[in-house]
């Protein structure tokens, strides 16, 4: 019988792997394998000692398609939409991504003009047809598409989100005139307002669903052909599973932000605020933080592409209803609140043209990596710059069978170093240092810009690279406490098995607060609630275990964001009114430190979120004994050099207290402890990590 629960990320430079089976537990961590990302997959189960038809379930986190984004590798698409809206994908907001740069352009849209067609038909703002459908127009316009070598619809008509009759025809038209079309329109996908933003959701949906069909059925295929009979789930941006099906069905919410780092080379802080392999590590750093009893922890991600960051209160990280995988191309599903940069182990150093350094957000990524690897590489790295300075060891097994080579190493660190007149240790506490800076400035964005203080926040690193720079970066943040969970660089395979099917839905409801009809709202309420458990239902999840929430979006009169406020329950009280304006002043107060109980408040839309509730996973952990050996070796610091005591991980016990400057190992990731810190073994195999100044 399948007996085994499976967790794969796969990033831009490794996949990873965890298992768990009652108290046994196992985990591996191999190279990804661009662009057959199903290869790295099945290397993955392979190097766990894991047979596929063992395996019960399979949740998977893929960049599949965040890469078909940012490369613009799409299927072709049209886009139907009502007359004189063919232009919405390039107005966009009249924002820009460089206000400073006068030679900045914009990416082009995901579909070009010719591709755009407009038809003739209205809806007006309260969902009354001013004009019919023009369904000859729709029928030539779709054989034109057909013929052009088309593949895949996105239809979005004007305040389709109050009546959909004229998407629902024109959909039905196009099955009919192209049966293998694939077909997304935003009365299915988003039932809110503005035009842009749905426009550009449904464009994205339509634009990916082939990528996404064909990645997964391929993976589907071939977990199958070697005895595969459990179940694949797909990580979604907003920290939930999705069948096949609904990944399939609604592949936009499977975006990530890893790739997207390159939008801002200087900085290396991508457009982009969420990912869903990023949201996968921010629901694992949300289990740490419950078990470890944390209120308030930093989330912080480093793998060997990007760091990815976020701030967890109470247990929970915030979720945002818009993201966009690159500038001008919003996407309106809930997705986790996170900020990916390009800062990761293989993050590239490299000095501009006016002899300023820089790391990232280029990356040597998996192929062929940091110049230590010997796979190829010639770049100066983060990794190779850690090498140098004696916090990686080389000619150590590492994750994937890599040796670290220091002479290569060296030879990198030393070619970004000559232009900038420095030596070769110095150069590599340089490439250290901007690395840390770039993470704490983007920390400080998620935390200072939101009235939040990082000196009162516990830090969770974790990823392959997470552990070696936490400790500096904590300094210069101010923040005392690190806690690195018991196998940081597989923490992200990890936090897909404690995600659950999960599913949002919406629906636009315009009124001012005081104008707010209670049946309304109610009826709206119970029509999500209806709406939902039917979607479960569809899945296979029995009603006892379907857990439903309930929020509403709320905001001043003239404003065009909204606050989501979570609602105890979906029963709407006969004082709503009073209840409602409470809860927003409340927020607003804490998100902006200013309120005002002049201005109206409007209601702008009503949302539910279904979850499938299942049992958490159980990690078991086993301390060492209390004889363990320890070497020694010599690590550079600003300080000066220091010698430090290396030990393996797991032959601490439980219960140790150890002090600074320490270098802990593990094949999935090493830990860095300077001078005035101190560890701790907990109970659970974490470490707390406290600084002692």
């Amino acid at each position: 019988m399948p007996r085994w629960r499976v967790g794969v990320d796969t990033g831009g430079t490794f996949t990873d792997l965890v298992a768990v089976s009652g108290d046994e537990e196992r985990s591996s961590k191999v190279a990804s394998t661009p662009p057959d990302y199903e290869q790295g997959v099945l290397d993955a189960i392979s190097a766990a000692g894991l047979a596929i038809a063992d395996i019960e379930t399979l949740s998977h986190g893929t960049t599949v398609a965040t890469n078909a984004v940012i490369m613009q590798a799409g299927a072709p698409t049209a886009l139907l939409t009502t007359e004189g809206f063919r232009d919405v994908l390039e107005l966009r907001r009249h924002n820009r991504g460089d206000p400073f740069d006068i030679y900045w352009d914009s990416p082009k849209p995901l579909i070009p003009r010719r591709f755009r067609y407009e038809i003739p038909e209205r809806v007006n703002y309260a969902g009354e047809v001013v004009r019919p459908l023009a369904e000859d127009e729709v029928r030539r316009v779709v054989r034109s598409a057909v013929g052009s070598g088309i593949r895949s619809f996105a239809v979005c008509y004007l305040n389709s989100y109050v009546n959909p009759v004229h998407e629902e025809q024109t959909v039905e038209i196009i099955r009919v005139e192209s049966p293998t079309a694939v077909v997304s329109h935003s009365a299915e996908l988003l039932r809110e307002p503005p035009e842009f933003e749905r426009t550009s959701t449904t464009v994205v949906n339509a634009y990916l669903a082939p990528v996404v069909s064909g990645y997964l059925k391929s993976l589907q295929s071939r977990l199958v052909a070697e005895g595969f009979v459990g179940q694949l789930y797909i990580m979604h941006s907003g920290g939930g599973l999705l069948t096949v099906e609904s990944a399939v069905r609604f592949p936009a919410r499977l975006l990530t932000s890893g790739p997207a780092g390159g939008a801002k080379a200087a900085e290396g802080v991508s457009e982009s605020s969420v990912a869903s392999l990023g949201a996968s590590g921010v629901v694992a750093a949300e289990a740490i933080s419950r078990v470890g009893g944390l209120d308030e922890v930093i989330s912080l991600d480093i793998g060997g592409t990007s760091a990815d960051i976020a701030v967890i209160l109470g247990g929970e990280a915030k979720l945002v209803h818009e993201f966009s995988p690159q500038f001008g191309q919003p996407v309106r599903f809930p997705a986790v609140d996170l900020i990916t940069i390009g800062a990761g182990g293989g993050s590239i150093a490299w000095v501009d043209a006016g002899h300023l350094p820089h790391v990232g957000p280029q990356s040597a990524g998996a192929v062929p990596g940091p110049a230590a690897y010997n796979r190829g590489g010639i770049e100066p790295t983060a990794t190779d710059a850690n090498l140098v300075l004696g916090r990686l060891a080389e000619n150590v097994d590492l994750a994937s069978g890599i040796r670290l080579d220091l002479s290569a190493a060296t030879e990198a660190v030393g070619r970004f170093a000559e232009p900038l007149g420095l030596g070769i240790e110095e150069a590599a506490l340089g490439i250290v240092d901007i690395a840390n800076n770039n993470m704490a400035k983007s920390i400080r964005i998620v935390t200072v810009q939101r009235g939040l203080d990082p000196r009162g926040f516990t830090l969770v690193p974790f990823g392959g690279a997470g552990p070696l720079f936490a400790a500096e970066l904590s300094e210069i943040l101010g923040i005392s406490r690190i806690v690195v969970p018991v196998s940081p660089g597989v923490t992200s395979a990890l936090g897909c098995l404690y995600t659950d099917i999960t599913h949002d839905s919406s629906e636009s409801h315009i009124v001012p607060l005081d104008d707010a009809d209670h049946g309304v709202l109610q009826g709206i309420f119970d029509r999500l609630d209806v709406e939902m458990r039917q979607r479960l239902s569809d899945e296979g999840v029995d009603k006892q275990r379907q857990r439903l929430s309930f929020s509403i979006d709320l905001r001043y009169l003239g404003q065009v964001r909204a606050l989501t406020i979570t609602l105890d329950s979906a029963r709407v009280s006969e004082r709503f009114r009073e209840e409602f304006r409470a809860y927003f002043l409340e927020e607003y107060e804490r998100q902006f430190h200013s309120v005002s109980t002049e201005i109206p408040i409007e209601v702008a839309a009503l949302r539910v979120r279904g979850i499938r509730v299942s049992e958490q996973p159980h990690i078991p952990f086993v301390g060492g004994t209390s004889e363990f050996p320890i070497h020694e070796r010599t690590v550079v610091t600003r300080r000066g050099p220091v010698s430090a005591r290396v030990i393996e991980r797991f032959r601490i016990p439980i219960g140790t207290s150890l002090e600074g400057p320490l270098v802990l190992t593990q094949v999935d990731s090493t830990i860095w402890i300077p001078v005035d810190w101190r560890l701790e073994v907990e109970r659970h195999g974490s470490l707390r990590i406290t600084h002692e100044v």
